[in-house]
């Protein structure tokens, strides 16, 4: 596996190719335990999703990759051209190495904003999930408050709303690239 502070990093739009993977990914009991739905994912289930998200014009979803090697998937649904907002999801392979999530994100951000034109982005993390709390906070997020969801078997699931604007990404992004460097950096000299 790469180095996850690699500047390598790349998004490209999610084919039929990948749905084995992605699934895999989405179906890892500790991915599957931080989502709304949790239930395992079936490959009939994954393709007629798919199916459904490829003719609408709102949903994007990304392998994310480094130096060529899918660590994790990325979306964005919810895109309203008119507003410039959007609501992401996001899961790292259950190998990727640690440290991943913020690389991924970075990529993701910068494609959110000076790809697909968007003014801010949404984000519902489940309460129980503080390593994903905690990286919303290190990105720049800011908590808007919690709430509460229903899954179908009217169970509470608790989470807590995020947005990201694109000015105040503007001015974290620097920060979020400097520490990759650094972390690059140091890794190269050990």
């Amino acid at each position: 596996m790469p180095q996850v502070a690699s500047t390598t990093v790349s998004l490209r739009p999610m084919t039929k190719t990948d749905l084995d993977v992605v699934r895999q990914w989405r179906n890892a009991p500790e991915t599957r335990e931080k989502m709304f739905t949790t239930h395992e994912i079936k490959p009939d289930e994954h393709a007629a999703w798919f199916e459904r998200v490829q003719r609408d014009d709102t949903k994007r979803f990304y392998v994310v990759s480094i130096e060529g090697t899918g660590i994790g998937m990325v979306s964005f649904t919810d895109i309203n051209q008119e507003n410039g907002r959007a609501e992401w999801g996001f899961y790292k392979a259950p190998n990727a190495p640690a440290g991943v999530g913020v690389v991924m994100l970075h990529a993701a951000l910068n494609h959110a904003f000076d790809t697909l034109g968007l003014k801010q982005v949404d984000s519902r993390v489940l309460a129980i999930n503080p390593k994903v709390l905690h990286l919303h906070n290190k990105l720049g997020f800011t908590q808007l408050g919690e709430a509460i969801a229903y899954d179908a078997d009217e169970n509470a699931i608790p989470y807590v709303d995020f947005a990201l604007t694109i000015d105040a990404w503007h001015s974290r992004e620097p920060n979020i690239k400097e520490q990759r460097q650094s972390s690059s950096q140091q890794s190269k000299t050990l």
